[in-house]
């Protein structure tokens, strides 16, 4: 057995990997992250005989989240990470398939921060477009430089709101924003001309487009304001010939939700927090 950092020419068997476990809807950060070289992503492997045992990323940043973050695949043991972490300071979030996840958590090593806090999710995916009635007074479009200011405050209270232990600052706010309307991922809706809310796609695969957050102003709330977000977004990845898919609390609000409007369980998913 051996452990070695891969190269970028390699992600493709590493990918290989992962679409054929059984939790591939789940891994669609890594998933995104190697397929599209994600700028500062470090990848380590365990192998035996050629074969891949499991696998582990890290990055300074990862849209949405403005922190160092973990993904892994398979089955990182503690040997694995015993070694990475001899060079490389701690993440400060992991995110993946809840086994994978425990697993991880198991063999953290112990030179790293701590564990403060874990968000068990559900992975719902919409298979099928869902229309809603529409509003002259809603309008959803791509987010624009000066719509910077507004978003950042959304991104902000969005995490408080969710209760998650790592709260962006405004400056990481600001870069999330900033990358997400750069790569045309961030959308907007406007309620009687005027900035209502937010929602943003924030990694894909072949076959899917995730749905990273939603955030309505708590006065537009209950009003159809994000069901006609929602469905306009959704919309938007039909028509690009993939499915909607995205992660939310095993007992929040926003599960029923979406719900409503198509989203079936697809999964298990888990964001573990970690810190001082």
């Amino acid at each position: 057995m051996n452990i070695q950092s891969l190269a970028p020419e390699h992600y493709p068997q590493l990918l290989d990997f992962i679409r054929q476990s059984d939790d591939a809807d789940a891994q669609l950060f890594l998933v995104g992250a190697l397929s599209n070289h994600t700028e500062g992503l470090q990848v380590f492997v365990r192998q035996d005989d050629n074969r891949l045992l499991g696998a582990v990323a890290l990055l300074p940043s990862l849209p949405p989240f403005a922190v160092p973050v973990i993904l892994a695949a398979g089955e990182p043991d503690a040997a694995l990470l015993a070694q990475i972490a001899e060079d490389h300071a701690s993440p400060q979030m992991a995110i993946g398939p809840k086994s994978v996840l425990e697993s991880l958590l198991e063999h953290w090593p112990a030179t790293w921060l701590p564990p403060i806090g874990r968000r068990d999710e559900v992975l719902l995916k919409q298979f099928v477009p869902f229309s809603t009635d529409l509003s002259p007074a809603l309008a959803t479009r791509l987010a624009r430089a000066e719509d910077e200011t507004t978003l950042v405050d959304y991104r902000i209270q969005m995490e408080k709101d969710s209760g998650v232990k790592l709260v962006s600052s405004r400056e990481q706010a600001t870069q999330t924003v900033r990358q997400l309307t750069q790569r045309q991922t961030l959308y907007v809706i406007e309620v009687d001309g005027q900035l209502g809310g937010c929602a943003a796609l924030t990694s894909q695969d072949e076959q899917h487009e995730q749905l990273g957050f939603i955030f309505v102003e708590a006065q537009h709330r209950l009003r159809g304001v994000s069901d006609k977000l929602l469905s306009d977004v959704c919309a938007s990845i039909h028509h690009r010939q993939r499915k909607p898919l995205t992660f939310t609390c095993v007992d929040g609000p926003l599960r029923n939700r979406l719900s409503e409007i198509g989203f079936s369980v697809a999964g298990e998913h888990l964001k573990l927090y970690f810190g001082h």
